[in-house]
C-alpha cells in the first residue's frame, strides 16, 4: 500500500503505554484537515523522538502514513518512519489566549453521541468520536496500586538495561475515571481517562508536595472546577481499543469556556 502525505490537527495524546512489540506507544488522534474526519496514528513512539522534535497538541502535522489493514478499525493509520513536520499550530500561543473559536470550529462539527457511536463501531464503520458533556460530571482518582504485567515489566526492564536516553516510564498508582452524560436521555457513562495531560498533571504535583493523594485531589479539582462543566463547554474525544472494537475510553478533554 501506498503512503499518503496527510496534514493533520493533533487533538489527542495519551499517557505512553509499554509495548512488547512496539517497545513503547502513545495514541495520537486528531483531524485529517483534508477530510475533516477523526484519525488515529498508531503506532507513535512519541518519546523516543528528540525533545524538540515532540509535537504538541494543537500542532498541524505533516506526516507520510499508510493505511494499517491489520487494525480492523479503518480509521487507524502508521506513520511511516518517525518523520512529520510541524506547519501549523492553532491557538495563539506566545502568553495569549488559546484561539478558541478556530479549535471549536474544527471540533464541534464532529460532536455525536456514544448511542450514535456504539453501533458504527460494531460496524467498523468508526473508532473515534467527539462527544458532548452535558450536565453534571464527575472525574474520579480511582487507587489503581497494580503493577505493570509481565509483559510491559519486561519492556520497562528492556528500556533500563539499554541505557535508553529517555526516563523509565512510571506507572501512575490511579485510574482516572470520569462519569458523564453525552445527551438530556443518555443513562449516563463512565470511562477511564487515558489523556497524557492528567497523567502529567499528578505528576507534577505529586513532585511539588509529595503526596499521592493530594496529588489526585488536584487532578479531580482540575477537571471537576477549574475546567468544569458550570464554567466550560467540556467535550470528549473517545476511542475503542485494538482487541475491544465497541467499547470507548475518553482519550482526550477539550474543554473551551463557555461564552
Amino acid at each position: 500500500m501506498l503512503a499518503e502525505l496527510k496534514r493533520i490537527l493533533v487533538t489527542v495524546k495519551t499517557y505512553p503505554n509499554p509495548s512488547a512489540k512496539y517497545d513503547e506507544t502513545v495514541c495520537t488522534a486528531g483531524i485529517d484537515l483534508a477530510t475533516g474526519r477523526l484519525i488515529r496514528l498508531y503506532p507513535v513512539r512519541f518519546r523516543d523522538l528528540p525533545f524538540i522534535d515532540q509535537f504538541k497538541k494543537w500542532d498541524v502535522i505533516e506526516i507520510e502514513v499508510k493505511h494499517k489493514g491489520s487494525d480492523p478499525r479503518g480509521d487507524t493509520w502508521t506513520p511511516v518512519g518517525d518523520s512529520y513536520t510541524v506547519v501549523d499550530h492553532v491557538g495563539t500561543g506566545c502568553g495569549k489566549p488559546p484561539d478558541w473559536k478556530e479549535r471549536k470550529d474544527l471540533t464541534l462539527p464532529l460532536v455525536t453521541t456514544i448511542e450514535e457511536l456504539r453501533p458504527k463501531a460494531e460496524a467498523h464503520e468508526c473508532s473515534l468520536g467527539v462527544v458532548r458533556v452535558h450536565g453534571p460530571a464527575i472525574l474520579k482518582a480511582v487507587p489503581d496500586p497494580g503493577e505493570w504485567d509481565e509483559g510491559q515489566r519486561q519492556v520497562v526492564e528492556r528500556q533500563q538495561l539499554f541505557g535508553r536516553s529517555k526516563r523509565p516510564l512510571e506507572r501512575v498508582p490511579w485510574r482516572f475515571m470520569y462519569t458523564f452524560r453525552c445527551s438530556d436521555g443518555c443513562g449516563g457513562h463512565t470511562y477511564q481517562l487515558f489523556d497524557w495531560e492528567a497523567y502529567a498533571l499528578y505528576r507534577g504535583q505529586l513532585a511539588k508536595k509529595g503526596d499521592p493523594d493530594a496529588a489526585a485531589a488536584d487532578v479531580e479539582n482540575q477537571y471537576n472546577v477549574r475546567l468544569g462543566t458550570p464554567s466550560h463547554d467540556v467535550c470528549l474525544f473517545v476511542g475503542t481499543h485494538y482487541l475491544r472494537h465497541a467499547q470507548f475510553s475518553a482519550i482526550g478533554v477539550f474543554y473551551p469556556p463557555r461564552m
